[in-house]
């Protein structure tokens, strides 16, 4: 059992990860118009496991005599977590979600990444024994449907663009789910470090085959400096430490239940950086996102873990 002050922690920390991944749209948006897809995905892991180094340095200092029952010292079972997170979340899961966009567009993959919260919530009933309560499912669905109106059905259909993305919500849903009790049983920076510099490699080799595949030009100015350090250092470092300590204290369901607070960040943020026009739907599914994060937090004991212990 987690004390409740922890609890409160780790939801503040989740709800503060899904607006920093928000705002990740945003600034992806600006640095693929001129650099590799893939080029970028390297350098926001290395930049995102030096990061981590830092912290876990720091981390392990604090650690130094204070009683805990996790595990630093990754042993066999600690790095089959690693590679679950890091090949098969942020190497394969962001991959397929990158094509995914690329194929069926924008707006249909946003559209079709809302069903993050449904997927790991059904993914986390059989696996981690979770109770998937009726309050929990309207808030979900009401929660996706405010994503729905904001984001809307525009764009053509594509069929492999569409279930590459499926793809890329259900292995991020088993992802969470199977990492979830490895990250109550691990510390969350070591497993994190590790699985950023996993993802880092990898995406190094797919940016190599991207480069000499495409014959892509990397064009570096001091905007996409910043952009590339900020998706580095807080979208990736700060932001899945917190949430990776979110999954460890709270059930995934609950985790879940926060992602429509992505998009909506993205909305606003859109309005401020883009000048979008706010319409009724936006207004209409703002409310609706609100609510059904609502239900699904404060309607359902939220407080409550209901199992052992991820993106």
């Amino acid at each position: 059992m987690h004390s409740k002050s922890s609890e409160v922690r780790a939801y503040l920390g989740l709800i503060l990860t899904f607006i920093i991944w928000g705002s990740l749209y945003v600034v992806s948006n600006i640095l693929l118009k001129s650099l590799p897809t893939f080029f970028i995905a390297f350098m926001r892991y290395a930049i995102a496991f030096i990061t981590m180094s830092v912290m876990f340095r720091v981390h392990v200092s604090k650690m130094k005599g204070a009683k805990t029952s996790k595990k630093l010292h990754l042993d066999r079972m600690g790095r089959r977590y690693v590679f679950i997170l890091g090949f098969c979340g942020y190497v394969i899961s962001v991959g397929l979600q990158l094509l995914g966009t690329k194929y069926a567009g924008s707006t249909m993959a946003s559209l079709i990444n809302a069903l993050n919260p449904v997927a790991i919530s059904l993914c986390a009933v059989p696996a981690l024994k979770e109770k998937l309560t009726g309050n929990k499912i309207i808030g979900i669905i009401l929660a996706v449907f405010g994503i729905y109106l904001i984001v809307g059905t525009g764009g053509s259909i594509n069929v492999p663009g569409i279930v590459l993305s499926l793809l890329s919500v259900l292995t991020w849903a088993l992802v969470s789910v199977f990492t979830r009790e490895g990250l109550s049983t691990y510390d969350t920076y070591a497993v994190t470090r590790a699985a950023a510099g996993l993802a880092a490699a990898c995406n190094f080799v797919l940016f190599l085959i991207e480069h000499f595949a495409e014959h892509t030009v990397i064009r570096l100015n001091a905007p996409a400096v910043l952009g590339i350090l900020y998706i580095g250092i807080v979208c990736t470092g700060l932001a899945h430490i917190l949430w990776n300590q979110g999954l460890a204290t709270l059930p995934a369901s609950n985790c879940s239940a926060l992602y429509p607070v992505q998009p909506l960040t993205s909305a606003v943020m859109g309005v401020i950086f883009f000048h979008e026009v706010i319409g009724l739907s936006f207004v209409a599914g703002a409310a609706c996102i609100i609510a059904g994060v609502l239900i699904c937090l404060l309607l359902t004991g939220a407080g409550r873990s209901g199992a052992t212990e991820h993106a």
